[in-house]
């Protein structure tokens, strides 16, 4: 079993938004297990993870970048999907999980490893 990381992210007001659970007072990237045993690969894990919150559309999400992140010193590998309506998703994720902005998940953000990005161009 391996742990994958996913989040999404929207602009408003010029400023990156991104979608994180809370976890006593720090905010952590949505994660999700994925087994190899069992055929998964980690793009679908994160997916059907995301449709166990509630009944998400992913019709608009586009996926932008594959990164790592490092969780308790273990490297995964970070999901970010480009999205627009941040209220929407919240509200269909049960509010099991936030945008919350950049500039405040300092700590969080710095646990990217920026070397390891890959983006999709379409």
């Amino acid at each position: 079993m391996s742990l994958i990381a996913a989040t999404a992210i929207a602009v408003k007001d010029d400023l990156p938004y991104f979608l994180v659970e809370k976890n006593s007072e720090t905010y952590q990237f949505f994660t999700a297990k994925m087994h190899r045993h069992n055929h998964d690969t980690s793009l679908g894990a994160v997916l059907r993870a995301f449709k166990t919150l509630g009944p998400i559309n992913f019709d608009q999400w586009r996926l932008g970048e594959l990164t790592s992140v490092k969780n308790d010193n273990t490297l995964m590998s970070l999901y970010a999907f480009e999205v627009s309506d941040m209220d929407l998703i919240e509200k269909t994720l049960n509010n099991k999980l936030m945008f919350i902005p950049a500039n405040e998940l300092h700590g969080l953000l710095e646990s990217v490893q920026t070397r390891a990005f890959v983006r999709f161009e379409e």
